[in-house]
Formats: C-alpha cells, sequence, structure tokens
C-alpha cells in the first residue's frame, strides 16, 4: 500500500441546514479536507459555536506546522 503526501486543510462552514446567523448557535461545522475534497465524513466535527470551529481548526493548522507537513 501506498501512502501519498495529501494537502490537507481545515474548512469552517455552515453545517447543512443550519442558519449559520449567529455565531454562537451550534450552526458550523470544521471539515478536513484532503486537497480540496472531504474524504471521509468522519472528518466532518459539526455542532459547533464559530468560536469553536476556529479553535479546532487551528489547532490542527497548527499541529501540522509543528509536524512540517
Amino acid at each position: 500500500m501506498e501512502e501519498e503526501n495529501a494537502n490537507l486543510t481545515w474548512e469552517i462552514r455552515v453545517s447543512e441546514g443550519r442558519a449559520g446567523t449567529d455565531p454562537e448557535a451550534p450552526d458550523w461545522e470544521v471539515a478536513e479536507l484532503e486537497d480540496g475534497v472531504v474524504k471521509n465524513n468522519a472528518d466532518i466535527y459539526d455542532n459547533l459555536t464559530y468560536a469553536e470551529a476556529q479553535q479546532i481548526a487551528g489547532m490542527w493548522t497548527k499541529k501540522k506546522e509543528d509536524a512540517g507537513v
């Protein structure tokens, strides 16, 4: 099995069916994108406030940078 080096990024977005008008409402999700595409729905973390989504995306981005990937 070959392992490829995917370009991982994280996108904050409004969850499907949610308004996304209140940053304090749990309307937000963070999706892990591999080369710009969600490869696994288990990599979408939802029911977050906007601040929680920003914190999670920031944490994962920092971990990636710290790993030198």
